[in-house]
């Protein structure tokens, strides 16, 4: 009997071990050059989830959403368009994200704007970055050159100011 039990124990607790590691609201977000970071928020990680394509995300023909939640905040990725950015903007769309769930909000330039000073704090970030970052914008782009200036430490004229 103890063995039964000890072995009905061990199936139990591999199906669960399998669970957490298949779990698609577990996942860490994988950088370009294939390091990995969890967004952290108010000291708790911030669950992930790949998006079905039948998902709110890409009915949207959105990259992400972060949404909140009873517990928190939750990041779902339509994968299928993260793959087709260039590395620079990959990176980037994780800061902006886990931005909104931090600060929190819903302001799409307050987001761009905390996302780009974490994600130079993080090392990821600089001139050759930012340049790419602007092209992928496009030239004279309000919306970069205000979360620039914002993230430089000016003024925005939309509340995104840390």
């Amino acid at each position: 009997m103890d063995a039964l039990r000890k072995a009905l124990t061990h199936a139990r607790f591999l199906s669960i071990a399998w669970l957490v590691v298949v779990s698609p609201s577990a996942m860490a977000f994988i950088f370009a050059d294939g390091t990995h970071a969890d967004c952290i928020a108010r000291g708790a990680t911030v669950m992930e989830a790949e998006a079905s394509p039948g998902d709110v995300v890409y009915q949207l023909g959105r990259v992400a959403i972060a949404a909140p939640t009873a517990s928190g905040y939750r990041i779902v990725w339509n994968t299928n368009k993260l793959k087709t950015l260039p590395p620079e903007m990959h990176d980037f769309i994780f800061f902006h994200e886990c931005a909104h769930a931090r600060l929190p909000t819903t302001d799409e330039l307050r987001a761009n704007c905390a996302g780009l000073k974490e994600m130079r704090s993080a090392g990821k970030a600089g001139f050759a970055v930012e340049a790419k970052l602007a092209a992928f914008y496009g030239p004279r782009n309000s919306y970069w050159e205000n979360t620039l200036t914002c993230a430089n430490g000016g003024k925005d004229g939309a509340g995104a100011s840390q």
